[in-house]
């Protein structure tokens, strides 16, 4: 006699309804919470997103503000004014080179760029007050420190581009040079704010790319010692810019003699054909 076979029925397999009893809290090594969901004999931990304390009332009393402006102002009335160098340094692009190659790779482009600004900081013996994420602020004792610096690292850049290029990238750069007067802010890192601080950022904003401007302040302090550097520095012709929210300034650029301004024609031309 053959054989009959029988067809299974087609059974689905019931979903797992989750209740309050299959989750649980649990503690990690490190502390934190999770909430560890049981399901299908599988452990799958999903992260606490919800706030971890009880609900609270949206209306709760506010902060005290008396005590925040006693605070900010005790630290500004007792800070003495310094005169130092500023240095603003920021490399060009950086928002559209994280589009088109992703955030790793400008992460490095940026950390590349900013670690070079901050050994070179550190020889000629400034201090990097922060970082500016494309980018960092120094301050120097020394006009001529502060230039040495932005030169140095202009040399770095520009003997180490194809490498760089292979690696991250182009590598267009601007940096911004002033001294005067600043108060340093204390803090869990030390601040500074002044006249001083804007005018540096603004006098950055408005280089080409590769070009290191000086503002007047700057060239009077250092323009006989560039004599001690003549084989070494160009210093460019004047300009008259007007600086946004800072008003009209004269400036300067500044740059190693072997590679020529970088607002030239003949820089420029390299720029294309490298």
């Amino acid at each position: 006699m053959a054989e009959v076979k029988t067809k299974k029925p087609n059974i689905k397999p019931k979903k797992k309804v989750i209740t309050d009893k299959d989750i649980s809290v649990i503690h990690t090594l490190d502390g934190k919470e999770q909430i560890e969901l049981v399901a299908a004999g599988e452990i799958s931990l999903l992260p606490q997103l919800a706030a971890s304390r009880p609900a609270r009332r949206a209306d709760e009393k506010p902060l005290d503000m008396d005590v925040i402006i006693e605070s900010v102002a005790r630290s500004i009335a007792t800070t003495q004014d310094q005169y130092k160098c500023i240095m603003f340094t920021d490399l060009v692009g950086s928002t559209e080179y994280k589009r088109r190659m992703g955030h790793t790779k400008g992460f490095m482009r940026n950390r590349v760029f900013c670690d070079t600004c901050e050994r070179g900081v550190e020889r000629f013996d400034g201090m990097v007050v922060k970082r500016l994420g494309d980018g960092v602020m120094a301050v120097f004792e020394s006009a001529m420190d502060a230039v040495l610096t932005a030169l140095m690292i202009r040399r770095t850049i520009e003997a180490n581009r194809r490498k760089l290029k292979k690696l991250i990238g182009p590598v267009q750069y601007r940096i911004g040079i002033t001294c005067g007067y600043v108060k340093e802010i204390d803090g869990d890192a030390p601040d500074y704010i002044g006249h001083a601080m804007d005018k540096g950022a603004r006098i950055e904003s408005v280089a080409k790319d590769n070009q290191v401007l000086i503002d007047e302040i700057v060239y009077g302090l250092i323009h006989t010692k560039i004599r001690d550097y003549s084989e070494d520095i160009i210093i460019g012709p004047p300009r008259n810019l007007t600086l946004k929210g800072i008003g009209v300034s004269t400036l300067y650029e500044i740059a190693p003699k072997e590679m020529g301004l970088a607002g030239s024609i003949g820089s420029r031309l390299r720029q294309i054909f490298r």
